[in-house]
């Protein structure tokens, strides 16, 4: 009978010990987010290449350069609330405000640029 107990308690401590291990995952889960988007001309909607885009908020700066298609993206940002300026010769500038992060998503903020009025061609 001894054995039997001992053997219940030792099962017992087994599984506890697994669930409680198992649960360490979730306490360590995703703590960042992420924006991505594609920056057009305004007038033509044409992708823009070569576009600085500021993402900037109280916790955190960060400049991403878009590529031949448009596409920009910053990843492992820390939640919070992020102005967005997009710059390129040629464009107006464009700042948007209050875009949000989230922990374990990436949002989307596709920007339009217009051609500026002092621009070549």
């Amino acid at each position: 009978m001894i054995k039997r107990s001992a053997l219940r308690y030792a099962l017992t401590v087994a599984g506890l010990l697994g669930v409680l291990m198992s649960q360490a995952g979730w306490a360590t889960a995703g703590t960042l987010g992420g924006i991505q988007g594609v920056v057009t001309d305004a007038k033509t909607g044409a992708p823009i290449a070569g576009v600085r885009v500021q993402i900037s908020a109280p916790s955190q700066a960060v400049t991403a350069t878009t590529d031949a298609h448009g596409h920009y993206a910053a990843l492992s940002l820390p939640p919070d609330d992020y102005t967005l300026t997009a710059v390129k010769d040629g464009y107006s500038a464009r700042s948007i405000t209050d875009e949000s992060v989230f922990a374990d998503q990436t949002q989307v903020y596709d920007l339009q640029l217009d051609p500026s009025s002092n621009s070549p061609g």
